[in-house]
């Protein structure tokens, strides 16, 4: 009978730290394949996951205010030696790299570039004046009225006065809608007719009243 030995098992640590100076990246969470290992980083960045066993682990460190790189962590077990490799992948798709990460030091993993939440503000530009739309249409609207006198002085009498007549007309929109739909003579000789039959019932009346004094 042979006591069965138990499965190897061993102690991952690293550290945190914020370029150019190294200063320690304290108080983030460092996980191993999505939560399933967690530890926080101590005052010095440190930090370590005990007891862990042979296999493949991700780990990923959960700043909010910087972004590091996506760690491999393959734990093997060589001639009775437990052995850690580590590759550091800068982003997801991006070629492995090799990295110390046994012994007493560990892996020593520094902050990529810092996230970038708020757009900074463009200064100010006169040429970005002119992207305003409001603006666009009071230039138009200033250009044509100063344009409009200098296009008139070039034209025709007959051109200038029908040009006249139609700004009158859509100061009116009845007569407007009159000349369109060819009322507007219509309207003109509705008064002549009907001068003409009160003229005609007024010299019936006169005879009659002439007649009148006859008898």
């Amino acid at each position: 009978f042979s006591a069965k030995s138990p499965p190897a098992t061993t102690t991952f640590a690293g550290r945190l730290i914020l370029p150019p100076n190294s200063k320690p990246y304290s108080n983030v969470a460092v996980t191993l394949n999505s939560g399933e290992y967690n530890a926080v980083s101590d005052i010095d960045g440190g930090f370590a996951f005990y007891n862990l066993p042979l296999g493949i682990y991700q780990m990923d460190v959960l700043a909010t205010a910087h972004a590091f790189p996506n760690v491999r962590i393959s734990i093997d077990e060589e001639d009775g030696v437990v052995k850690t490799r580590c590759n550091l992948y800068l982003y997801t798709g991006a070629e492995k790299q090799a990295v110390k990460c046994g012994g007493e030091e560990g892996l020593t993993l520094p902050a990529l570039a810092a996230y970038g939440y708020f757009e900074s503000r463009p200064p100010f530009s006169i040429m970005g004046l002119f992207k305003n739309p409001m603006l666009l249409m009071m230039l138009f609207s200033g250009g044509m009225m100063w344009y409009m006198p200098k296009m008139m002085e070039g034209m025709d009498p007959e051109q200038k006065a029908q040009l006249e007549k139609q700004m009158a007309m859509q100061s009116d929109p009845q007569a407007m809608l009159a000349d369109l739909f060819g009322g507007g003579d219509d309207k003109d000789a509705a008064p002549k007719k009907a001068k003409a039959v009160t003229g005609g019932s007024g010299d019936a009346n006169n005879k009659k009243g002439r007649r009148g004094k006859r008898g």
